[in-house]
C-alpha cells in the first residue's frame, strides 16, 4: 500500500511538473531569421496600452524601460543602442510630436510607420527591438473576505523588427503575476530578493489588506524570460 501511494505522489509531481506554464508564452520566428547575421539592435522605449487613468505616474513605461535595458545590457552578443539615441534621431528629425502616432499605430496595427522606418535607417542598425506592455494591474482584497487574494500582474511582448523592411523577424510575449503577502497596517514588510519592503496595509475602507507586491518585482520576472528567449548569436550565414 505505501509502495502504491509513493507511485501515485510521484504520478503527481511529475503531471503538476508538466503542468507548470512555459514562459515566454509565446514565440514567433520568421523562417529567414538569421541571428548570426545581427550586429547592431536599437532599443526604443517602452511603448503602454495602460491608460492614463490606471497608471497616471507611467510607471508601466518607467519600471519597464529601466529593468529591461538593465537585462538587454548583459547581452553580450548584441550590441545595443539605447531608447535616447532614438529619442535624439526623432528630434533631430523635428518629429518628436509624432512619436505617440507612432506609438499608437504598433499599438493598434502592429506596424512600424514608414515615416519613423527611413528616419531610423541611417542608424545602421540590424534590427529594432520595439517593447508592448499590454497588462499592468494590481488587484487588492480584503483579507477578511473569505477565498480572497491580491495580485500583481504584468504582460509584456518585445518584437524584432527588420529596419529595411518593417517585417517583424521575431517575437515574444509573457504574462506573470505574484501573489500577496498578508499585510497588517503599516507593521508588515514583505521580503524579496533578501530585500525587506515596508508595505502599506490598510485600504482606503481602513480595512487591513493582502497588499499586491510592488510592479517591478514583477516586471523583472516577465523581463528576464523574454531577454532570455532572445535568440543566441550564431555564425553568420553564407
Amino acid at each position: 500500500m505505501k509502495r502504491y501511494s509513493a507511485f501515485i505522489l510521484a504520478a503527481a509531481v511529475i503531471a503538476s511538473a508538466g503542468c507548470k506554464p512555459q514562459h515566454p508564452s509565446v514565440i514567433k520566428v520568421e523562417p529567414d531569421f538569421k541571428p548570426g547575421d545581427i550586429q547592431t539592435i536599437l532599443v526604443l522605449p517602452v511603448i503602454s496600452l495602460v491608460t492614463e487613468g490606471e497608471d497616471p505616474l507611467r510607471e508601466s513605461e518607467r519600471i519597464t524601460n529601466r529593468v529591461l535595458w538593465e537585462y538587454i545590457s548583459e547581452l553580450g552578443e548584441y550590441t545595443f543602442q539605447s531608447p535616447e539615441t532614438y529619442r535624439m534621431k526623432v528630434y533631430a528629425a523635428r518629429l518628436s510630436e509624432s512619436i505617440k502616432d507612432y506609438n499608437d499605430k504598433w499599438a493598434s496595427d502592429h506596424v512600424v510607420d514608414e515615416n519613423l522606418l527611413q528616419v531610423l535607417s541611417s542608424l545602421n542598425v540590424d534590427m529594432i527591438l520595439i517593447p508592448l506592455v499590454y497588462l499592468w494591474a494590481k488587484d487588492e482584497a480584503d483579507y477578511r473576505e473569505t477565498g480572497s487574494a491580491s495580485a500583481t500582474q504584468v504582460g509584456m511582448t518585445i518584437s524584432l523588427v527588420d529596419p529595411s523592411t518593417g517585417r517583424i523577424m521575431w517575437e515574444a510575449t509573457d504574462e506573470n503575476y505574484r501573489e500577496s503577502v498578508r499585510t497588517e497596517g503599516d507593521r508588515v514588510q514583505a521580503t524579496s530578493g533578501g530585500i525587506n519592503r515596508r508595505i502599506s496595509g490598510t485600504s482606503f475602507s481602513g480595512k487591513d489588506i493582502y497588499a499586491a507586491p510592488p510592479f517591478e518585482d514583477v516586471v523583472v520576472m516577465v523581463v528576464s524570460a523574454l531577454v532570455d528567449a532572445i535568440p543566441e548569436k550564431l555564425a553568420p550565414s553564407k
